[in-house]
């Protein structure tokens, strides 16, 4: 074979190899990309972090008496046995000092221990998308199906492993409409998170994004077994429309059984937020404060707190979180 075409057939070769590299370089790129944005929400929480830049932070009333978020502790990280994915909503239970948690598919209900060990699973039939549960006491529970845009309020079986037969569950229908996106009623923007007020008999219900929206409904306490007569909607959306307070989305609610004040979960923004019985801003915490050697919650779904001020996260697929608040000032 003459030397310039072995030549050539080598110059070939070598251009085929570069843009093979290439071509698997841009594809490794492109997955990572993929993954960065799908799973950890790279892009919103690249574009809250700029958008904050320019923002002046919410003041912090003088003499508050909310949690020192800065000062809790990780006390306990683990995989929550035998859920693969969609760990979700997290409550507290202090009739039985349990938590409860729900997974979205297959649709189940946790006990679990504060320790974050599973004591029981309860099959939720005839329900769909379960995002959030919160505890309303006497073993009643709430939980909210995003995709149907509604919740469910039902007893908690006795039984271990016994299965959740919702069928005839009583239901509340919440609207998605807003003027800026008419007849929104499905996806992945819907109503994420469930918290309550036992004080003050408060349901609060917090809606993800686009937009993101708060409402509070009184009247669970006096509610019928067979119905939501009795009970009154808020709508609290402005205590949440500040990116600066409460970051992009929500993703979870809870409320400081001692207080009232409402904790607000952002999973793309990474971050904890304290609100008083007013709306007004208390605190923020990073939860890479917390979890610095543990490193970012992947997709934090759920958060409760118990009676003594534990604060217990959980994300997807699998992962529980316990801290320990401060001592005592």
């Amino acid at each position: 074979m003459p030397l310039t075409s072995r030549t050539f057939l080598q110059s070939c070769l070598q251009h085929m190899l570069r843009w093979t590299f290439t071509l698997v370089v841009l594809a490794a790129v492109g997955y990572a990309t993929f993954i960065a944005i799908r799973f950890h929400h790279l892009d919103t929480r690249l574009y809250a972090w700029f958008s904050h830049l320019g923002q002046q932070a919410p003041v912090t009333p003088a003499g508050h008496d909310g949690l020192t978020l800065q000062g809790y502790a990780l006390e306990r990280a683990i995989q929550v046995a035998g859920v693969g994915r969609n760990l979700s909503g997290l409550a507290f239970d202090p009739d039985r000092q349990q938590l409860i948690a729900v997974v979205n598919r297959p649709a189940t209900l946790l006990r679990l221990s504060q320790d974050g060990s599973v004591q029981s699973r309860h099959a939720l039939q005839h329900a769909a998308d379960v995002e959030g549960v919160a505890y309303l006491g006497a073993g009643r529970i709430a939980l909210v199906e995003e995709g149907r845009s509604r919740i469910l309020f039902a007893q908690l079986p006795e039984t271990a492993d016994a299965p959740m037969d919702l069928r005839h569950a009583t239901a509340l229908r919440l609207s998605l409409q807003t003027p800026e996106k008419p007849g929104l009623t499905t996806g992945n923007q819907g109503f994420e998170g469930l918290a309550y007020d036992a004080r003050h008999d408060y349901l609060y219900v917090a809606k993800e994004h686009s937009p993101r929206a708060l409402y509070r409904i009184s009247g669970m306490a006096r509610q019928s077994p067979s119905g939501t007569q009795s009970i009154a909607v808020e709508n609290l959306s402005d205590w949440v429309a500040s990116d600066a307070v409460v970051g992009t989305d929500l993703s979870s609610a809870e409320v400081d059984p001692r207080t009232g004040h409402l904790l607000l979960l952002s999973d793309e923004s990474q971050s904890l937020v304290e609100l008083d019985e007013q709306g007004r801003f208390l605190g923020r915490i990073a939860l890479s404060d917390w979890l610095a050697q543990e490193g970012a919650v992947p997709q934090a779904e759920g958060i409760a707190i118990d009676p003594q001020g534990g604060i217990y996260l959980v994300s997807e697929p699998n992962l529980f979180y316990r801290l320990r608040p401060p001592p005592p000032r």
